[in-house]
Protein backbone atom coordinates (compact mmCIF):
# COMPACT_ATOMS: atom_id res chain seq x y z
CA UNK A 1 0.00 0.00 0.00
CA UNK A 2 0.69 3.33 -1.09
CA UNK A 3 1.82 6.23 1.73
CA UNK A 4 -0.64 8.11 0.11
CA UNK A 5 -3.22 5.36 0.23
CA UNK A 6 -2.44 4.72 3.71
CA UNK A 7 -2.83 8.06 4.58
CA UNK A 8 -6.41 8.32 3.25
CA UNK A 9 -7.46 5.18 4.94
CA UNK A 10 -5.97 4.91 8.78
CA UNK A 11 -7.90 6.41 11.16
CA UNK A 12 -6.87 5.91 15.00
CA UNK A 13 -8.72 3.42 17.16
CA UNK A 14 -8.34 5.44 20.02
CA UNK A 15 -11.91 7.12 21.30
CA UNK A 16 -12.03 10.78 20.69
CA UNK A 17 -8.45 10.85 18.84
CA UNK A 18 -7.91 13.04 16.12
CA UNK A 19 -8.10 10.73 12.73
CA UNK A 20 -5.32 10.01 10.98
CA UNK A 21 -6.64 10.23 7.65
CA UNK A 22 -7.81 13.14 5.03
CA UNK A 23 -11.49 11.90 5.20
CA UNK A 24 -11.74 11.84 8.92
CA UNK A 25 -9.52 15.20 9.51
CA UNK A 26 -12.38 16.77 7.02
CA UNK A 27 -15.50 15.18 8.78
CA UNK A 28 -14.29 16.53 12.14
CA UNK A 29 -14.34 20.04 10.23
CA UNK A 30 -17.86 19.74 9.16
CA UNK A 31 -19.09 18.00 12.18
CA UNK A 32 -17.67 21.40 14.21
CA UNK A 33 -20.86 23.20 13.33
CA UNK A 34 -24.03 23.06 15.20
CA UNK A 35 -26.84 25.09 15.56
CA UNK A 36 -25.52 27.31 17.81
CA UNK A 37 -22.14 27.76 15.94
CA UNK A 38 -22.96 27.66 12.48
CA UNK A 39 -20.56 30.46 11.68
CA UNK A 40 -17.04 29.35 12.84
CA UNK A 41 -13.49 30.74 12.29
CA UNK A 42 -10.33 29.35 11.50
CA UNK A 43 -9.24 29.18 14.53
CA UNK A 44 -12.99 27.75 16.23
CA UNK A 45 -13.10 24.57 13.95
CA UNK A 46 -9.47 23.61 15.06
CA UNK A 47 -10.19 23.78 18.66
CA UNK A 48 -13.58 22.28 17.92
CA UNK A 49 -12.91 19.73 15.49
CA UNK A 50 -9.65 18.69 17.41
CA UNK A 51 -7.64 19.09 13.65
CA UNK A 52 -4.41 20.88 13.91
CA UNK A 53 -4.81 24.88 12.69
CA UNK A 54 -2.22 24.32 9.40
CA UNK A 55 -4.44 21.42 8.38
CA UNK A 56 -7.84 22.94 9.08
CA UNK A 57 -6.76 26.00 6.63
CA UNK A 58 -5.66 23.70 4.43
CA UNK A 59 -8.84 20.96 4.33
CA UNK A 60 -10.88 24.38 4.55
CA UNK A 61 -10.19 25.46 1.26
CA UNK A 62 -10.50 22.42 -0.85
CA UNK A 63 -13.92 21.76 1.24
CA UNK A 64 -14.93 25.86 0.22
CA UNK A 65 -14.17 24.44 -3.66
CA UNK A 66 -16.30 21.30 -3.72
CA UNK A 67 -19.33 23.34 -2.28
CA UNK A 68 -18.60 21.95 1.44
CA UNK A 69 -18.18 24.80 3.50
CA UNK A 70 -18.90 28.54 2.41
CA UNK A 71 -15.98 31.52 3.09
CA UNK A 72 -18.57 34.52 5.55
CA UNK A 73 -16.87 37.62 6.60
CA UNK A 74 -15.83 36.01 9.60
CA UNK A 75 -14.93 32.75 9.06
CA UNK A 76 -17.01 29.28 7.24
CA UNK A 77 -20.43 28.10 7.58
CA UNK A 78 -21.67 24.91 6.13
CA UNK A 79 -21.76 25.15 2.20
CA UNK A 80 -25.05 23.95 -0.17
CA UNK A 81 -23.10 20.83 -1.14
CA UNK A 82 -23.86 19.20 2.03
CA UNK A 83 -27.56 20.34 1.91
CA UNK A 84 -27.80 18.66 -1.57
CA UNK A 85 -26.09 15.25 -0.01
CA UNK A 86 -29.04 15.36 2.80
CA UNK A 87 -31.95 15.80 0.57
CA UNK A 88 -30.65 12.02 -0.71
CA UNK A 89 -32.16 10.73 2.58
CA UNK A 90 -34.60 11.41 5.41
CA UNK A 91 -37.48 13.70 6.08
CA UNK A 92 -36.15 16.82 4.62
CA UNK A 93 -35.81 14.76 0.96
CA UNK A 94 -39.01 12.64 1.31
CA UNK A 95 -40.77 16.18 2.03
CA UNK A 96 -39.09 17.70 -0.94
CA UNK A 97 -40.15 15.07 -3.28
CA UNK A 98 -44.12 15.31 -2.22
CA UNK A 99 -44.00 19.30 -2.21
CA UNK A 100 -41.70 19.97 -5.20
CA UNK A 101 -45.00 19.35 -7.83
CA UNK A 102 -47.29 21.56 -5.52
CA UNK A 103 -44.65 24.26 -5.58
CA UNK A 104 -44.82 23.88 -9.89
CA UNK A 105 -48.98 24.07 -9.64
CA UNK A 106 -48.82 26.77 -6.72
CA UNK A 107 -46.23 29.49 -9.12
CA UNK A 108 -48.51 27.88 -12.21
CA UNK A 109 -51.34 29.25 -10.65
CA UNK A 110 -50.42 32.46 -8.82
CA UNK A 111 -47.26 33.38 -10.94
CA UNK A 112 -45.57 34.29 -7.45
CA UNK A 113 -42.55 32.76 -5.49
CA UNK A 114 -43.25 29.41 -3.59
CA UNK A 115 -41.22 28.18 -0.54
CA UNK A 116 -40.72 25.42 0.84
CA UNK A 117 -38.77 25.95 4.50
CA UNK A 118 -37.74 24.60 7.87
CA UNK A 119 -36.45 25.46 11.15
CA UNK A 120 -32.76 25.36 11.74
CA UNK A 121 -31.46 27.20 14.98
CA UNK A 122 -32.78 30.33 14.90
CA UNK A 123 -32.94 30.81 11.31
CA UNK A 124 -35.66 30.08 8.37
CA UNK A 125 -33.61 27.72 6.02
CA UNK A 126 -34.89 26.70 2.54
CA UNK A 127 -35.29 23.60 0.63
CA UNK A 128 -36.58 24.21 -1.92
CA UNK A 129 -38.05 27.50 -4.07
CA UNK A 130 -39.90 28.32 -7.69
CA UNK A 131 -40.03 31.45 -9.18
CA UNK A 132 -42.84 32.27 -11.68
CA UNK A 133 -43.32 35.91 -13.58
CA UNK A 134 -43.18 37.64 -10.43
CA UNK A 135 -40.33 35.78 -9.14
CA UNK A 136 -38.32 36.80 -6.06
CA UNK A 137 -34.62 36.33 -6.94
CA UNK A 138 -32.29 38.11 -4.95
CA UNK A 139 -33.37 37.62 -1.53
CA UNK A 140 -33.88 33.72 -0.45
CA UNK A 141 -31.84 30.54 -2.32
CA UNK A 142 -32.43 27.15 -1.63
CA UNK A 143 -30.02 25.81 0.82
CA UNK A 144 -29.93 29.77 2.14
CA UNK A 145 -31.09 31.31 5.53
CA UNK A 146 -33.11 34.69 6.43
CA UNK A 147 -33.98 35.55 9.86
CA UNK A 148 -37.23 34.14 11.36
CA UNK A 149 -38.96 37.38 12.66
CA UNK A 150 -38.61 38.87 8.64
CA UNK A 151 -40.26 36.42 6.82
CA UNK A 152 -43.97 34.51 6.82
CA UNK A 153 -42.09 31.26 6.73
CA UNK A 154 -40.18 32.23 9.69
CA UNK A 155 -42.48 34.00 12.27
CA UNK A 156 -45.01 30.92 11.16
CA UNK A 157 -41.97 28.34 12.35
CA UNK A 158 -41.53 30.55 15.16
CA UNK A 159 -45.39 30.48 16.42
CA UNK A 160 -45.88 26.89 15.73
CA UNK A 161 -43.14 25.38 17.73
CA UNK A 162 -43.86 23.75 20.38
CA UNK A 163 -40.46 25.70 22.64
CA UNK A 164 -41.87 29.42 20.76
CA UNK A 165 -41.32 30.93 23.82
CA UNK A 166 -37.63 29.96 24.33
CA UNK A 167 -36.74 30.06 20.78
CA UNK A 168 -38.18 33.89 20.54
CA UNK A 169 -36.12 34.01 23.51
CA UNK A 170 -32.85 32.98 21.53
CA UNK A 171 -33.77 35.43 18.78
CA UNK A 172 -34.13 38.20 20.88
CA UNK A 173 -30.68 37.53 22.79
CA UNK A 174 -28.89 37.03 19.38
CA UNK A 175 -30.29 41.20 18.43
CA UNK A 176 -33.49 40.60 15.94
CA UNK A 177 -32.48 41.58 12.88
CA UNK A 178 -33.81 43.74 10.14
CA UNK A 179 -34.08 43.13 6.48
CA UNK A 180 -35.85 46.39 5.38
CA UNK A 181 -37.46 49.69 7.53
CA UNK A 182 -40.44 47.70 7.83
CA UNK A 183 -39.15 44.82 9.99
CA UNK A 184 -40.45 44.71 13.25
CA UNK A 185 -37.84 44.89 16.21
CA UNK A 186 -40.53 45.44 18.90
CA UNK A 187 -40.49 42.59 21.12
CA UNK A 188 -44.17 42.69 22.23
CA UNK A 189 -45.48 43.77 18.78
CA UNK A 190 -43.85 40.07 17.90
CA UNK A 191 -45.27 38.38 20.80
CA UNK A 192 -48.91 39.28 19.93
CA UNK A 193 -48.40 38.87 16.22
CA UNK A 194 -47.35 34.94 17.06
CA UNK A 195 -50.40 34.75 19.25
CA UNK A 196 -52.40 35.69 16.48
CA UNK A 197 -50.45 33.33 13.82
CA UNK A 198 -51.27 30.47 16.36
CA UNK A 199 -54.45 31.51 16.62
CA UNK A 200 -54.87 31.38 12.80
CA UNK A 201 -52.24 29.10 11.37
CA UNK A 202 -51.21 31.56 9.17
CA UNK A 203 -48.53 33.97 9.09
CA UNK A 204 -48.04 37.22 6.26
CA UNK A 205 -45.50 40.17 6.27
CA UNK A 206 -45.75 43.18 4.01
CA UNK A 207 -42.14 44.68 2.81
CA UNK A 208 -40.57 42.77 6.19
CA UNK A 209 -38.03 40.83 3.79
CA UNK A 210 -38.20 42.74 0.42
CA UNK A 211 -39.49 45.95 -0.63
CA UNK A 212 -42.39 45.64 -3.05
CA UNK A 213 -43.76 42.14 -1.85
CA UNK A 214 -45.32 40.59 0.70
CA UNK A 215 -46.04 36.90 1.48
CA UNK A 216 -47.91 34.12 3.27
CA UNK A 217 -47.47 31.11 4.56
CA UNK A 218 -49.21 28.08 5.94
CA UNK A 219 -47.62 25.07 8.03
CA UNK A 220 -47.31 21.08 6.99
CA UNK A 221 -47.87 18.56 9.49
CA UNK A 222 -46.08 14.93 10.75
CA UNK A 223 -48.72 12.35 11.34
CA UNK A 224 -48.57 13.92 14.93
CA UNK A 225 -49.49 16.89 13.92
CA UNK A 226 -46.40 18.92 14.59
CA UNK A 227 -45.51 21.19 12.79
CA UNK A 228 -42.39 19.95 10.16
CA UNK A 229 -42.27 22.73 7.16
CA UNK A 230 -43.59 25.86 6.17
CA UNK A 231 -45.44 26.43 2.81
CA UNK A 232 -45.19 30.05 1.49
CA UNK A 233 -46.16 32.61 -1.35
CA UNK A 234 -44.38 35.83 -1.88
CA UNK A 235 -46.29 38.36 -4.42
CA UNK A 236 -45.83 41.80 -5.45
CA UNK A 237 -47.76 44.21 -2.49
CA UNK A 238 -50.00 45.44 -5.58
CA UNK A 239 -51.04 41.58 -6.01
CA UNK A 240 -54.94 41.56 -5.40
CA UNK A 241 -56.95 38.29 -4.19
CA UNK A 242 -55.56 37.58 -1.06
CA UNK A 243 -58.23 35.77 0.55
CA UNK A 244 -58.26 33.33 -2.79
CA UNK A 245 -54.49 33.04 -2.37
CA UNK A 246 -54.24 31.90 0.84
CA UNK A 247 -57.21 29.36 0.16
CA UNK A 248 -55.03 27.71 -2.21
CA UNK A 249 -52.33 27.82 -0.20
CA UNK A 250 -54.14 26.15 2.40
CA UNK A 251 -55.25 23.06 -0.02
CA UNK A 252 -51.69 22.97 -1.26
CA UNK A 253 -50.38 22.78 2.37
CA UNK A 254 -53.15 19.73 2.90
CA UNK A 255 -52.16 18.12 0.66
CA UNK A 256 -48.19 17.84 1.02
CA UNK A 257 -49.37 16.68 4.99
CA UNK A 258 -51.16 14.07 3.42
CA UNK A 259 -48.89 12.48 1.18
CA UNK A 260 -45.95 12.81 3.06
CA UNK A 261 -47.83 11.07 6.24
CA UNK A 262 -48.83 8.36 3.79
CA UNK A 263 -45.60 8.20 2.81
CA UNK A 264 -43.51 8.11 6.01
CA UNK A 265 -45.70 6.20 7.24
CA UNK A 266 -45.25 3.33 4.59
CA UNK A 267 -48.71 2.95 3.41
CA UNK A 268 -48.57 4.18 -0.28
CA UNK A 269 -45.70 4.18 -2.14
CA UNK A 270 -44.01 7.18 -3.54
CA UNK A 271 -45.89 8.55 -6.76
CA UNK A 272 -43.96 10.57 -8.67
CA UNK A 273 -46.44 13.65 -8.77
CA UNK A 274 -48.74 15.34 -6.38
CA UNK A 275 -50.61 18.28 -7.78
CA UNK A 276 -53.26 20.36 -6.39
CA UNK A 277 -56.18 19.41 -8.67
CA UNK A 278 -55.99 15.07 -7.74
Amino acid sequence: MSVMAHDLDTVEDSPGSIPNSVLGKAFSILSAFDDENDNLRLVDLSQRSGVPKPSVYRLAQELVSLGLLERVDNGYRIGFSVFALSQRVGSASLLCSVGRPVLVDLVAMTRGTAHLAVLEGTSTYYLEKLGGTRSVHALSKVGGRLPLTCTASGKLLLAMSPHHDDLLDAVVAERMQRLTTHSTLDHATLRRELDTIREHELATEHEEALLGFKSFAVPIYDSGQSVIAALSLTVPVAHSGDEALVRTLRLASAGITRQHTKLAMGTERRSPALTLYR
